[in-house]
């Protein structure tokens, strides 16, 4: 495989995975979020409006996710065709429990979830929501699982190049799965309290508020606040246990150039990574040691002082792209920051409101819209430096993406690619255009055969 057709190969599938992650994200929040207004519905009128309004955005979401999935499967096979072979055992039951986990869920209660409110009493209808929630939260499990043991293998053991399942449990639990699925929930239930707070605000600017405007802004403010900690504090733990494992990733977050005692991190530099070095940088404090390599058993106790880490200079070959790898890290944190200043801002300035949409003005909307643009940004910037920071590995330390394709012809991977930029813009478009007709028409009742809305 050569490096153009290698690279193209790479930015079709992230572009998918990537696409995917958004989407599987967006309706896990949503599902939970769903049942908390269903639980709250039998008692508050105003959950209720919220719920049939929200759940329309839900079954939206579902499916362009379930559109943007389906190029990726077929990419395992067309991109990565020796991927079976090496690790099918860990890849294919996993997969498999995904799509079966999906459809079980989706076929059982989706129906009676999206159609069923009418004809089912109040908490046969709050258990299918639930019941939805938890299918939605295996089939990403299921995911996770998968992509925690490529950033870290626990639970296999690899003979004659192929991966053998040792320990079921291990696999399943262990390792970075409980963290990488904690990121993919805080995330979505991110993702959905500021795109609650960007379309309350776009509503009421055209029409008064109704009850279940005022629940969303209330919830949607707190909520932002709460997942914001929450993810900041899943992606610290993810690093301490990313980070001594992958010393390549390690060195171009740093970064750290030559081998030698760890650096300060960069706060902000500019890499000249043809030269090795920075340009110029602002440092910041020294890493904690938990971040670090742990000693080895006949070395001293290791500490920051005595340490020596590999520098990107002896990993040529098998470094991650060092400039994605460091901007996108100092890019999640960035926007992290702003987003945490911002939802401080919302939740006082709803609570000085009292949570009442209608009294924003036109500026405090557009911040509020911002929101939804910033979650976004964290989101991109945090997977992105995790999956592009353990390249060229396609399963850390062990196996490469090269040793897993195969050779491509060079005008049909960008043919391929143009193709699915234009599906997937396509998708995205189409995405908000229903949105927004969602947002203009609201909740519109269908009468009944009895003549009853």
């Amino acid at each position: 495989m050569t490096q153009t057709a290698w690279v193209l190969s790479l930015t079709q599938f992230y572009l998918g995975l990537g696409f995917m992650l958004f989407f599987l994200a967006l309706e896990l929040g949503l599902a939970w979020v769903l049942f908390v207004l269903r639980v709250q519905a039998r008692r508050k009128s105003a959950a209720l409006l919220a719920y049939r309004f929200w759940v329309r955005i839900y079954a939206l979401a579902l499916i362009v996710g379930f559109a943007t999935s389906l190029p990726l499967l077929l990419q395992l096979g067309t991109l990565w065709p020796l991927l079976m072979d090496r690790m099918g055992e860990v890849v294919g039951p996993l997969v498999a429990l995904a799509v079966l986990t999906a459809f079980v869920f989706k076929s059982c209660f989706l129906g009676a979830m999206l159609y069923g409110q009418r004809t089912l009493s109040g908490a046969a209808h709050t258990t299918v929501v639930g019941m939805v929630a938890v299918g939605a939260s295996l089939t990403a499990w299921w995911l996770m699982v998968l992509l925690a043991w490529m950033q870290r293998p626990v639970g296999t053991l690899s003979t004659e190049n192929h991966y053998q399942i040792t320990d079921w449990a291990v696999l399943l639990f262990g390792g970075v799965a409980p963290e990488m699925f904690g990121l993919l929930l805080t995330g979505g239930l991110m993702l959905v309290a500021a795109l609650m707070l960007a379309v309350t605000a776009q509503r009421t600017r055209a029409r008064p508020s109704d009850e279940g405007d005022r629940t969303v802004f209330a919830g949607a403010t707190w909520l932002l606040l709460l997942m914001i900690v929450l993810q900041l504090a899943l992606a610290t733990q993810l690093g301490r246990q990313l980070l001594p494992v992958q010393p390549a990733r390690l060195a171009a977050t740093l970064p750290q150039w030559q081998s030698g005692p760890p650096v300060r991190p960069a706060l902000f530099a500019w890499l000249d990574v043809p030269a090795g070095d920075s340009r110029w940088s602002l440092k910041g404090p020294a890493l904690p040691q938990s971040f670090l390599p742990p000693a080895t058993e006949s070395g001293p106790p290791a500490t920051v002082s005595n340490q020596v880490l590999t520098g990107l200079d002896e990993m040529i070959g098998v470094r991650p792209p060092v400039w994605i790898t460091f901007a996108s890290s100092r890019l999640a944190l960035m926007f992290t920051g702003v987003l945490f200043l911002l939802a401080l801002w919302a939740f006082w300035l709803a609570r000085r409101l009292g949570f009442e949409p209608d009294s924003l003005s036109a500026a405090r909307r557009n911040m509020l819209r911002t929101s939804l643009w910033l979650a976004l940004a964290v989101q991109i910037a945090g997977w992105t430096h995790l999956l592009m920071g353990s390249l060229p590995y396609a399963v850390e330390g062990a196996v490469t993406f090269r040793q897993i394709g195969a050779a491509q012809d060079t005008g049909t991977l960008w043919a391929i690619l143009l193709v699915q930029l234009v599906v997937y813009a396509a998708l995205a478009l189409g995405f908000r255009q229903l949105l927004g007709h969602t947002l203009r028409y609201g909740v519109v009742p269908v009468a009944r055969h009895r003549g009853r809305a």
